[in-house]
């Protein structure tokens, strides 16, 4: 996981009191709710959540792609919306789904193109071009037409033409996207190198958990258009790790039972087969897992294992996902007419 970025770097990314809406047939749906937003420079964030969190329009909002119902976007300083070429000269994208490159091109020449936008002068573009190329594996198909290319090596190369210009932000939507296993390994080593080196800030969206929290240092968790936590990716962690337990018990879990631990703890899931369940409980005290367990033996049921959930993303989104629940429970509906 790269190094925390300094408290003293500047703000190069703001979202202030941003709404962005859309109309559907049962009534206008908030995408975006009422968020705020500050992203440091040099730092590498992952935007994460489940579909329709609000991801993916949170980022075409800051690339001015989605204008804003209500709010504001600011690059470094400059206003997206009032002023957008200004705003998005040092910015580079690739968004899911959307073509990047110029497919009728090789891949060599679509790096030369876009390694002359915002060069820097004396730049050795052969020497980037060439690097570029390594990091990515594309080195063997720069003479390629990237129409001829697989799709993951399309990506590959939608990702070497944003990494290659000059920029201070890039913006990628699930970037990891058809890459391999090694190459999206080798791909988010070279994420943190370039931020690092070049003080470039990242912003991601992807639903590779394990790559959001080897990369990235903060984590901004949406949950229907909000942020419901934003934090270091180590200290999201470090609250889930100790107190998810999983507890596999014999047979049916009996709905006593699980009223008193739903009562008590908050109870993330819940998989039931024929002949066992196993359930996944949010302890706010290690020191009350033997409450939990002495609850679950009286109630008339036999435990064959306890053992400590590994903290990881995962278990953050499901315990986040759990108390959105609750609270979407006691809200009136988002759609309105």
């Amino acid at each position: 996981m790269p190094k925390n970025v300094d408290s003293g770097t500047r703000q190069i990314i703001s979202a202030e009191n941003l709404v962005a809406t859309y109309d559907r047939s049962e009534g206008t749906v908030r995408a975006i709710d009422d968020i705020d937003l500050e992203i440091q420079s040099g730092s590498i964030v992952g935007l994460i959540g489940p579909n329709g969190a609000g991801k993916t329009t949170l980022l075409e909002t800051m690339l001015g792609l989605v204008s804003p119902t209500r709010g504001r976007v600011q690059i470094n300083g400059i206003d997206v919306s009032k002023h957008p070429h200004r705003a998005h000269t040092t910015v580079a994208a690739v968004l899911e789904g959307a073509r990047s490159t110029y497919w009728r091109l090789t891949v060599r020449e679509n790096l030369e193109f876009f390694s002359r936008l915002n060069a820097a002068e004396h730049d050795d573009e052969h020497e980037r071009i060439r690097r570029t190329l390594d990091q990515l594996a594309l080195t063997d198909l720069s003479g390629t037409v990237v129409n001829d290319l697989s799709r993951g090596q399309k990506q590959r190369v939608s990702l070497a033409a944003a990494l290659i210009q000059d920029v201070d932000v890039l913006i990628l939507d699930e970037p990891l996207l058809g890459l391999d296993t090694e190459t999206s390994l080798e791909f988010q080593a070279s994420l943190v190198e370039l931020a690092e080196r070049r003080e470039l800030t990242i912003v991601l969206s992807s639903h590779n958990l394990d790559a959001v929290e080897s990369i990235c240092d903060r984590g901004v968790i949406l949950e229907n258009g909000r942020i419901v936590a934003d934090d270091a990716i180590e200290n999201l962690l470090e609250v889930f790790q100790t107190e998810v337990y999983e507890l596999v018990i014999e047979g049916q879990l009996p709905a006593a039972t699980r009223n008193e631990i739903e009562r008590t703890y908050d109870l993330v899931s819940t998989t039931e087969l024929r002949d066992r369940t196993t359930l996944e409980v949010a302890v706010p005290d290690t020191n009350r897992i033997h409450d939990l367990t002495g609850t679950v033996v009286a109630q008339g049921s036999q435990i064959e294992s306890v053992r400590i959930r590994e903290g990881s993303l995962e278990t953050v989104l499901e315990s986040l996902a759990f108390d959105q629940s609750r609270l979407d429970a006691q809200r009136r509906p988002r759609s309105v007419s």
